[in-house]
């Protein structure tokens, strides 16, 4: 009997000692290599034959199904790169009333998810006896919250009369750092970067 508890604490023992030595590979990332930029486009369209875009100047903020507007000084700071990648790339920012060819909109999205883990005990069977014990599992209660930044670009040169218009370009930027003053505009450009069929012929 005391050989087989001796055993079971030996191993014990082993597993936690490996599980304090083996490093966290996401602890140790900085924030430019937690930081992810995604894009999409849609392939049918020839960013070249557009010429003008508009845009909002506040951020739309999206919170769990709920929607409003900010005008935060780091908002001012995504429209404005936002903005300026666009010209960069020739096209010439309007206001709604000239009919531009594109809409760009900026969101800041905030979402909160909770759930529920059963932490079961692994012995079910009381320690030298057979079975006959329950032990009923002990809930725990988590919650988690992602917050990151969208820009959708919109084709309104093509949707006419119709109130549904096409998103042609949109880009998410997700992970640690991308609220930051100083390097926000550093990840507004990286996703304009990585999308250069983007621009004006």
């Amino acid at each position: 009997m005391k050989v087989k508890y001796l055993n079971i604490i030996i191993g014990l023992a082993a597993a936690a000692l490996s599980w304090s030595c083996n490093p966290d590979a996401l602890q140790d990332l900085t924030p430019e290599d937690s930081q992810v930029f995604i894009t999409n486009y849609e392939k049918n369209t020839n960013f070249g034959n557009y010429a003008t875009f508009s845009m909002a100047d506040s951020v739309y903020v999206v919170q769990n199904g709920r929607s409003g507007v900010s005008t935060l000084g780091l908002d001012y700071n995504v429209l404005r790169r936002v903005a300026t990648n666009m010209t960069n790339r020739g096209y010439t920012r309007v206001g709604k009333e000239a009919k531009p060819d594109f809409g760009v909109n900026v969101l800041r999205i905030s979402e909160t998810q909770t759930g529920v883990v059963a932490n079961i005990n692994p012995w079910n069977n009381y320690w030298g006896f057979g079975g006959g014990f329950y032990y009923p599992p002990i809930y725990s209660y988590y919650q988690t919250t992602e917050r990151y930044w969208s820009i959708e670009i919109i084709d309104l040169k093509n949707a006419g009369t119709s109130d549904r218009a096409t998103v042609v370009w949109n880009a998410q930027i997700r992970g640690n750092g991308i609220f930051d003053d100083i390097t926000v505009g550093s990840v507004i450009d990286a996703v304009f970067t990585q999308s250069a069929y983007l621009k004006k012929n």
